[in-house]
């Protein structure tokens, strides 16, 4: 067994009661990191929410730990299994150059407000699994377009708020950046906002999105 295999049997077996009930998603490993999302349906409407956990592991030892929970949203478990969910699949593919497309990303398309230049990094046939974003490339481009009616701004030359978490194996990518939250008690504390993608080619194909719809983050 690998390094990085036995890293995934130590963040999976810290999962394991939460696993057993909902299978995962997918888990990926890179240097020290793991990965592990879970997919669960929440709500009267049954929406699809996915949790992420990331674990540092050194020495066969968890030594730091994040993951999407927030403070106004269900806790991790709270919602339904799908027994008809296929997990999905690590293809082959270079976890550097995809990491860093997913980066260039989030710089050329969010932090410019762009939507033109979703074509540039999105497929045609762009899939969501949550159903509250748009499908495709034109729902993708409909959606910067409406969160960013002023833009677009210049493209940064480097990111202005670089992710906390940026790992990746196979053709899979996981993102996730660190944004101050109101804790309700007059203080703030850190959410992680986590993305999942698939590259094809260097091209984003599929989003796993971990915001859950009926807890939004403040912006």
């Amino acid at each position: 067994m690998t390094t990085l295999e036995q890293n995934k049997a130590i963040a999976t077996a810290r999962l394991a009661d939460y696993l057993e009930r909902f299978p995962a998603e997918f888990v990926i490993a890179e240097g020290d990191l793991v990965t592990v999302v879970g997919f669960e349906l929440r709500g009267a409407d049954q929406h699809e929410f996915l949790t992420f956990h990331t674990f540092r592991i050194v020495d066969g030892e968890i030594v730091d730990e994040w993951s999407n929970a927030s403070t106004g949203s269900a806790p991790a478990g709270s919602g339904a299994p799908d027994p008809a969910r296929t997990p999905a699949a690590i293809g082959v593919g270079d976890p550097a150059a995809n990491t860093q497309r997913v980066a260039d990303f989030y710089r050329c398309v969010f932090e410019a407000q762009n939507a033109d230049a979703v074509k540039d990094f999105v497929t045609v046939d762009y899939r969501q699994h949550t159903r509250h974003l748009p499908p495709g490339r034109s729902g993708l481009e409909g959606f910067v377009r409406a969160a960013f009616p002023d833009g677009p701004l210049p493209t940064p030359e480097t990111a202005s708020m670089p992710p906390a978490i940026l790992m990746g194996e196979g053709d899979l990518v996981v993102i996730a950046g660190a944004m101050p939250q109101p804790d309700g008690k007059g203080g703030t504390y850190l959410r992680y906002l986590y993305d999942g993608y698939r590259v094809t080619d260097g091209m984003l194909a599929e989003h796993w999105s971990g915001v859950d719809p009926e807890d939004p983050p403040v912006h």
